[in-house]
């Protein structure tokens, strides 16, 4: 996609909203401010007629531009084929749509209904604290939390697939980009390049479809020694390098965490062997230290852990982008209403489809941590094995109701069901 709008444009576009602030005489102004609490939302005084029009068309001319493209880490992307843009001011101009846009439909809702809704915050759930922030849960919940996933994700399939997908959307986004790749990038490519081939080669045998390790071992040994073990220490040596490398490119800012992410996790079983060209039996034996070692070393707040939920729920690890409002009710706030929405520059059906399933992603989260949350786990130890006794806590649990809105520049209001979840799609209209 092309990079159209031009900076003049905007500068001159910027300039005419700051003479229209609502409420007031001097205009829109985005600069960074301090979060404002409930009580002085609900004071603030309506915005005028002029600034609706002027903030509609800004979101006119920034949908023009940026012709359906979605910001939710690394490069930014074109919501309905996923494909990265090649256009180095794209990011900015999409967050800045995503921030008037919220700010539009919060203000709207307003002036129909006489008092302002929840207001809706950019959230990225990056880490399983960002997301138990939203839900309000509890630091005696979060404990909850942390051993009820671990034993789930922390699985060999699970991790290893968790580093072959971040290094797999890396090198995607490396090859598409249409910038002339810096020496620190083509490095990085290198390096991701070779660590996906170890991943690969230790995983299988080349010689069947089925892992080595699920074929019994040969009656007779081979006469010379057999190959140095190789350990996650040489995975975690090219994370490492993988990592000063990207630490100049950028663009990559979103892979360069999950780089980092995933170190964390291969620091944790950097001594246990990764090569599967062995027995059962000491197969079982790798994968259950894999687990065992990230279980017990992955803390609540770790994103690594988080990016291992992200790939056992939807398959992907990269990080959600929604804006997020809240409303607690019920004896002592234990009920929770969740907004999720996401705002599209276009109106075509597959970027429609795109933002239902990010949005469904982030109310799958919400659903999975609130789940955990309300489960009581005591940790048991059984002759030296780890063991974790759930139990619903019916009593303290309260009631979580989830909903999905999308926004968009001339979408057809309607409303869809997506993975048994009831999705509604909004066109964004000057009230």
């Amino acid at each position: 996609m092309e990079c159209r709008a031009k900076p003049g444009l905007l500068l001159r576009a910027n300039a005419a909203l700051r003479m229209l602030a609502p409420g007031s005489h001097r205009g829109i102004h985005f600069a960074p401010r301090p979060a404002s609490s409930e009580d002085e939302e609900q004071d603030r005084p309506p915005p005028s007629r002029c600034w609706f029009r002027a903030a509609y068309a800004r979101l006119l001319r920034h949908a023009v531009s940026l012709n359906g493209v979605d910001h939710a880490g690394g490069l930014p992307r074109h919501a309905a084929t996923g494909s990265p843009v090649a256009c180095p001011h794209a990011a900015a101009r999409a967050a800045h749509f995503d921030a008037l846009a919220a700010e539009f439909v919060s203000a709207a809702a307003a002036a129909s209904r006489g008092h302002p809704p929840p207001r809706m915050r950019a959230t990225s759930l990056s880490s399983l604290t960002r997301v138990c922030d939203v839900l309000g849960v509890s630091a005696q919940q979060r404990k909850s939390v942390r051993l009820t996933v671990c034993p789930q994700v922390t699985q060999h399939h699970v991790w290893r697939g968790a580093l072959e997908a971040v290094l797999g959307d890396l090198q995607a986004d490396m090859a598409a980009s249409l910038d002339d790749p810096s020496p620190a990038t083509q490095m990085a490519e290198q390096i991701a390049s070779a660590c996906s081939r170890f991943l690969s080669d230790t995983a299988d045998a080349a010689t069947s479809s089925t892992p080595s390790w699920m074929r019994p071992t040969p009656f007779k040994k081979p006469a010379e020694p057999p190959p140095a073990a190789r350990k996650w220490q040489e995975v975690l040596d090219m994370f490492a390098d993988l990592a000063r490398s990207l630490e100049t490119a950028g663009r990559l800012d979103g892979h360069a965490q999950k780089v980092a992410a995933m170190k964390e996790g291969l620091y944790q079983i950097r001594d246990i062997v990764v090569e599967r060209d062995v027995a059962f039996k000491e197969a079982r034996r790798q994968d259950c230290l894999v687990q065992r070692k990230l279980s017990r070393s992955l803390g609540h707040s770790s994103r690594c852990l988080y990016t291992l939920l992200l790939f056992y729920l939807y398959g992907t690890v990269r990080d959600i982008e929604v804006h997020v409002g809240k409303c607690v009710s019920g004896k002592g706030g234990r009920d929770v209403t969740v907004h999720a929405a996401k705002f599209l520059t276009g109106g075509d059906e597959l970027a429609v489809r795109s933002g239902i399933k990010q949005l469904s992603h982030a109310l799958g989260i919400f659903q999975f941590v609130w789940e955990a949350a309300n489960t009581e786990c005591d940790a048991a130890n059984d002759n030296g094995k780890d063991a974790v006794v759930k139990k619903k806590n019916e009593d303290t649990k309260g009631v979580l109701e989830l909903q999905g809105h999308l926004w968009g520049i001339g979408v057809e209001e309607k409303t869809m069901t997506y993975r048994g979840d009831v999705f509604q799609v909004h066109q964004i209209r000057l009230p």
